[in-house]
C-alpha cells in the first residue's frame, strides 16, 4: 500500500478529512501502514509521508494551520491537506 493511501484509509476510518504536520501520532501510522523501513529517523518518516500526499492525487492542499513551535518562541506553518472529492 502507498503511503498516500494508508493516509487516506486511516483518515476515512477515523472519520476526518484534513491531515497537517501537527499530528505525529497520524504520521508514523500512516508510515507503518506503508509497510515502509522502520529502521529510519522519525523526520525522515515524516518528510515520507509529507512527499507522497503531496504528490497523490488523492489529496489536495487545503492551506497552512499556525501553530507555535515547541519551545514557544516562533510561530510555525504546518501544511495541511485535504482528501479530494474523487
Amino acid at each position: 500500500m502507498t503511503l498516500a493511501k494508508a493516509a487516506k484509509q486511516i483518515l476515512t476510518e477515523r472519520g476526518q478529512d484534513l491531515l497537517w504536520f501537527g499530528d505525529p501520532d497520524l504520521w508514523h501510522e500512516i508510515y507503518s501502514l506503508g509497510g515502509k523501513r522502520q529502521d529510519m529517523h522519525p523526520l525522515n518518516k515524516w518528510d515520507a509521508v509529507l512527499q507522497a500526499v503531496r504528490q497523490s492525487s488523492l489529496f489536495e492542499c487545503a492551506g497552512h494551520i499556525r501553530a507555535i513551535n515547541a519551545s514557544g518562541t516562533r510561530e510555525i506553518l504546518h501544511p495541511a491537506f485535504k482528501i479530494t472529492a474523487c
